[in-house]
C-alpha cells in the first residue's frame, strides 16, 4: 500500500507531467521529458490497482486535493466521487463548527446506511457549499442594510473581514507553473476596495501567460502550513494576447501597463520584471463572488427580477468615487438624473451629471496621481487613479456598476469654456456603457475642475434590464 509520502510524490508528478507534458517536447531538455515519462509510468501502475486500494489511498487526502484527482480520469473521477468518502469529511468539517447544535447526532446520521442511499455527488455538494460559506445565512442578513449614499451594502467591509476572505493572484508562466501571491495592503471605499500585491518573487512580464484572481477564505487563526480553505475565481486574464494590454502611465522607476478589467502591472524599467500589481473590486455582489465560486469557475449571479416598466422613465442616481490605493480624490453623488436617446456610433442613452455651459455644477479636484511601493522602493505615477461608478435605477437597484482605473489625457478638441486652462479628458467604455469626464487644470488655485461628467448605455441594456422599452 502507498503510504502518505508515496502518494504526494505521486500528485506532484502527476500534475508536472500530465499537464505540462502536451506542451514539451524533446528540444526542451532531457529533464522535463524523464518527468512527463515517470508520471505516466506511476500512472499506469496506479491504473492497475484495484479500486478499493485507490480508494483507500483517497481517504487519506484532503477536500481540495480530492476534488483535483477527479479530474485525471474517468476511473478517478467516479473513485473520487465516492459518497463514502465525502460524507467522512462532511462529517468532519461540521464537528469542527461547534456552534451548530446536535454534532453529535448529525455524525451519526452521517455514519449510517443513508449515506450510499443518496444520489453520487451528494456528500461532495453539501461540503463543498459549507466550506464556501454558502449555508452562513449570517453574512447574507448582513448585506441586506443598504448604503443610502452609495446603493451597496453598508457592511461589507465589516463582513469580508469577519469571514476572513483575501484576494490572492496566481501567475501562469509558459511551462504551465503557477505562482501564487498574497495580498499585501488594502484601501477600503465606500463602495470598493482596492487591492495591491508588491511583496515575493516576481518573474519577467514576458514569461506570464495568465493571471488569475481568486478570493479565498484564510483560517481564524492561521497555523504554519495551514492552507486556504477555499479559492473562489473572480477574473482571469490572459497576460500575452494581443489587444489585452495598455501603456497607462510611467515615473522614473517603473511603468504601469493596463490590462482588460481594470487590472493594472507594474514593471520595473530596464528588465520587464513585475514590481506590483493592483485591482479595483466593486462591492456589488463582492462577497458572493469572493466565496461561492470554485477555483476554475467564477459565481455567476442569479437574474434579479424585473422592475415595473415606469421606473425606466424616471431618475437614475449616479455615485462616483476617484481615488488611489491611499486616499480618496473625490466623491458626488447625482440624483435624480434623466434619460435622452442620443444616435452616435448606434443607439444609445445618455445621463448628463454635469453640463460644462452650466459651471455652478462644476466641481473642484485636487491633484490624482497612483502612488505605489515595492521592495522598499516608492513612486507616483501622474495623471491617473481608480474610479468606483455606480448607477441606481429609480428603485435603487444597481443598473451599472464600474471599478477600473482611469487616465487623464490632453484634450484636444477644447471646449468653450468661461475659464481659462489647459482640458483634459478621462474616457472609459465596455460593452454595458461609457463614461466621460473633462477637467480643467486652473493655475491660480492649483486644482482641476471637473467640468463636465456624462454616462451612456446601449438602449438594449435598458431594454434587458427593465424588461420593456425605454
Amino acid at each position: 500500500l502507498i503510504m502518505a509520502s508515496g502518494l504526494g510524490e505521486f500528485l506532484r508528478s502527476l500534475r508536472r507531467g500530465l499537464v505540462q507534458g502536451e506542451q514539451n517536447s524533446p528540444a526542451r531538455g532531457d529533464t522535463q521529458v524523464g518527468e512527463v515519462a515517470r508520471a505516466r509510468s506511476m500512472l499506469s501502475v496506479h491504473l492497475r490497482l484495484p479500486s478499493e486500494i485507490i480508494l483507500k489511498i483517497f481517504s487519506f487526502l484532503d477536500a481540495f486535493s480530492l476534488f483535483n484527482i477527479s479530474f485525471v480520469n474517468k476511473q478517478f473521477h467516479d473513485l473520487a466521487n465516492s459518497n463514502a468518502l465525502w460524507s467522512v469529511l462532511y462529517a468532519s468539517e461540521i464537528e469542527k463548527k461547534m456552534w451548530r447544535p446536535r454534532v453529535s447526532m448529525i455524525k451519526e446520521a452521517v455514519s449510517s446506511t443513508i449515506v450510499e442511499e443518496k444520489p453520487a455527488g451528494y456528500w461532495k455538494k453539501l461540503l463543498l457549499k459549507e466550506m464556501a460559506g454558502y449555508k452562513d445565512t449570517m453574512w447574507k442578513t448582513e448585506l441586506k442594510h443598504m448604503n443610502p449614499h452609495t446603493g451597496m451594502p453598508a457592511l461589507t467591509e465589516h463582513v469580508l473581514r469577519r469571514l476572513h476572505i483575501q484576494w490572492e493572484i496566481t501567475l501562469t508562466n509558459r511551462h504551465g507553473r503557477e505562482s501564487v501571491y498574497e495580498q499585501t495592503h488594502t484601501f477600503f471605499e465606500d463602495s470598493s476596495v482596492t487591492v495591491c500585491w508588491s511583496q515575493g518573487a516576481w518573474p519577467c512580464m514576458y514569461t506570464v501567460n495568465s493571471l488569475q484572481l481568486h478570493g479565498i477564505m484564510c483560517p481564524a487563526s492561521p497555523a504554519p502550513g495551514d492552507k486556504p480553505r477555499w479559492r473562489s475565481l473572480i477574473r482571469k486574464t490572459a497576460l500575452q494576447r494581443t489587444g489585452h494590454c495598455s501603456f497607462f502611465g510611467a515615473d522614473r522607476l517603473v511603468k504601469v501597463l493596463q490590462f482588460d478589467k481594470g487590472i493594472i502591472v507594474g514593471l520595473w524599467r530596464g528588465n520587464w520584471k513585475i514590481a506590483f500589481i493592483m485591482v479595483n473590486l466593486h462591492f456589488h455582489k463582492l462577497i458572493e463572488r469572493s466565496l461561492l465560486g470554485s477555483r476554475f469557475c467564477p459565481y455567476l449571479p442569479a437574474d434579479d427580477n424585473a422592475v415595473d416598466l415606469d421606473y425606466s422613465r424616471h431618475g437614475y442616481t449616479l455615485h462616483i468615487v476617484l481615488h488611489n490605493p491611499v486616499q480618496r480624490i473625490m466623491c458626488q453623488r447625482f440624483s435624480p438624473l434623466y434619460t435622452r436617446r442620443v444616435m452616435s456610433q448606434g443607439e444609445f442613452v445618455q445621463l448628463i451629471a454635469i453640463d460644462f455651459a452650466n459651471v455652478s455644477e462644476h466641481v473642484p479636484v485636487t491633484k490624482f496621481s497612483l502612488p505605489w511601493q515595492a521592495h522598499g522602493l516608492q513612486g507616483e505615477v501622474e495623471r491617473c487613479c481608480m474610479m468606483t461608478l455606480t448607477v441606481l435605477d429609480e428603485a435603487q437597484r444597481p443598473f451599472w456598476c464600474v471599478s477600473s482605473t482611469v487616465k487623464m489625457y490632453r484634450r484636444q478638441r477644447v471646449l468653450d469654456l468661461e475659464n481659462e486652462g489647459e482640458q483634459f479628458i478621462v474616457l472609459y467604455g465596455d460593452a454595458e456603457g461609457k463614461v466621460k469626464m473633462t477637467f480643467v487644470w486652473m493655475e491660480e488655485f492649483q486644482h482641476y475642475f471637473l467640468v463636465q461628467l456624462v454616462t451612456m448605455f446601449p438602449t438594449a441594456k435598458v431594454k434587458r434590464h427593465f424588461s420593456g422599452e425605454c
